[in-house]
């Protein structure tokens, strides 16, 4: 194994010789236990073991460990197909709230999050060696075989207090580093297409796949949170069939609100007093529909940035008066939503649309999305190791972020939480990074948007007028018709 292991280290380090890297990786870095210059992101852990240090699950038991209860047991389990109404109901096929039904809610979900992580980490397992050791993905394999480890030891539910337990245990999880899986899957991408670790459509393929099956293990944790906490506040049944994690949503406010962020943002990019695009909102504008409000934040937020900026820059290269208006159509079918969003900013070449749906990109836009997910404060240099270090071998600076990992980094967020008083919101790191400054170009946005939108039974399209401008199509399913369907059986 360690053999292995060097042979594919040389082989990173012939390809880093090779790729004019923004910021290149220093070898002398990789260790946890010391401390890592701001700006400076490690590409893989050290360079000289065959296991990484103080990593709880890769060490010398690993292989047995893993063949014997992941490989010969949770990974032969089938994860059940739920539909958004058993999800909200717990296939008793009522909105009555009992006590039994919250136990059986938990117990689901501990055996539930268990067998699709462990899939999950079987999917990391067949990846070539050079991709699942490249640092970001082995942060996510370590905080996956967390995940697994803990929601598999985590004792049987059998009463509403063990079921407490258990939902400030979720909670933790979906608070602690695991929180930073999202960009640090992202980031491993775009390395495996600059060092040619992965070709561009298998890379493609892995993140949809994780990121499908992270929304779906995302909603069971949160409705089983919410069905916990109406209980416990007194309420005798979810009176929505979806549960409380989705809420009408008001297409006007959700638009507005994007708008108003967009214009935060420019104004922060440049000067507070600069002309700014009109945003006119056509058909049915009094649109309400059943959504989970983040993923429509996202959805519409990211979108309509794209806008702004092609707009912004249209106006500032060419000098005009003011900057051409961004229009959104709305349309209501029975069966889905549509949010059409038209800018005036010059269209986008043809040869690159194929580039906007990538995650890897070629190698140039790569580097240039890499290159400011560095700039993002204090992410680059977050590692699951400096939480598992004891407090003591592991600096100051570091040994802050272990108490809280995310606390000094752009994807910090703030939670309230008190289950008892019905307070359970979990911001997600999806939110921070769609908030994150303009001038932070990550380039993964719509890939992003599309794979969100294809879960939710719809669909992203772009059609580009090179001259003239850009429509980006969003189109989203109606929840509400598809309650029975198998949705989270996407795992």
């Amino acid at each position: 194994m360690k053999g292995f292991r060097c042979a594919g280290i040389r082989q990173q380090h012939t390809l880093l010789k090779k790729c004019d890297l923004t910021q290149a990786p220093d070898f002398t870095k990789y260790s946890p236990v010391k401390p890592i210059k701001d700006g400076i992101a490690p590409y893989i852990v050290e360079t000289m073991k065959a296991f990484p240090s103080d990593s709880r699950y890769i060490n010398q038991q690993h292989y047995y460990q893993n063949k014997k209860i992941l490989v010969d047991d949770y990974a032969k389990r089938t994860p059940h197909p739920v539909s958004l109404m058993q999800l909200a109901q717990y296939y008793d096929d009522s909105s009555t709230l009992t006590k039994q039904k919250i136990i059986n809610s938990g117990k689901f979900v501990k055996e539930e999050l268990a067998i699709r992580i462990a899939s999950k980490i079987s999917l990391l397992q067949s990846l070539p060696f050079n991709v699942v050791n490249n640092f970001h993905f082995l942060q996510v394999y370590e905080s996956y075989y967390n995940i697994f480890e803990r929601f598999r030891k985590f004792p049987t539910i059998k009463t509403m207090e063990d079921n407490l337990e258990f939902s400030e245990f979720t909670k933790k999880i979906l608070q602690d580093f695991n929180s930073l899986n999202l960009p640090h899957l992202i980031m491993g991408a775009l390395e495996c297409t600059i060092f040619d670790l992965y070709p561009q459509n298998k890379i493609d393929e892995l993140l949809s796949n994780l990121l499908r099956s992270r929304i779906s293990r995302r909603l069971i944790v949160e409705e089983h949170l919410s069905v916990t906490s109406n209980f416990l506040t007194g309420k005798k049944e979810n009176t929505l069939v979806l549960g409380d994690i989705f809420q009408e949503c008001n297409a006007l406010d959700y638009l507005t609100n994007a708008s108003r962020e967009c214009e935060q943002f420019i104004q922060s990019m440049y000067f507070e007093s600069i002309p700014l695009p009109k945003l006119i909102i056509e058909g049915q504008s009094d649109l309400k529909f059943y959504f989970l409000p983040t993923h429509l934040k996202y959805l519409l937020g990211e979108i309509l940035r794209n806008a702004y900026e092609a707009t912004m820059r249209q106006y500032i290269m060419k000098g005009l008066q003011n900057p051409n208006p961004i229009t959104v159509t709305i349309v209501e079918n029975p069966d889905t939503y549509i949010f059409r969003v038209s800018d005036q900013a010059g269209g986008l070449d043809h040869n690159n649309l194929t580039d906007l749906w990538s995650f890897g990109k070629s190698k140039e836009m790569a580097r240039q999305s890499l290159n400011n997910f560095h700039k993002l404060p204090g992410l680059q240099s977050m590692s699951i190791y400096d939480d598992l270090l004891p407090s003591s071998s592991v600096p100051t600076k570091t040994r802050t972020n272990a108490v809280e990992p995310y606390m000094n980094t752009s994807l910090a967020h703030t939670t309230q939480w008190n289950i008892n008083k019905g307070h359970y919101k979990l911001e997600q790191p999806l939110i921070e990074m769609l908030q994150r400054p303009f001038r932070y170009k990550l380039g993964v946005g719509l890939a992003m948007c599309k794979v969100y939108a294809e879960y939710w039974n719809g669909d992203l399209r772009v059609h580009s007028m090179p001259g003239h401008g850009v429509d980006a199509v969003l189109t989203l399913g109606n929840l509400m018709k598809s309650t029975a369907k198998k949705q989270l059986d996407r795992v």
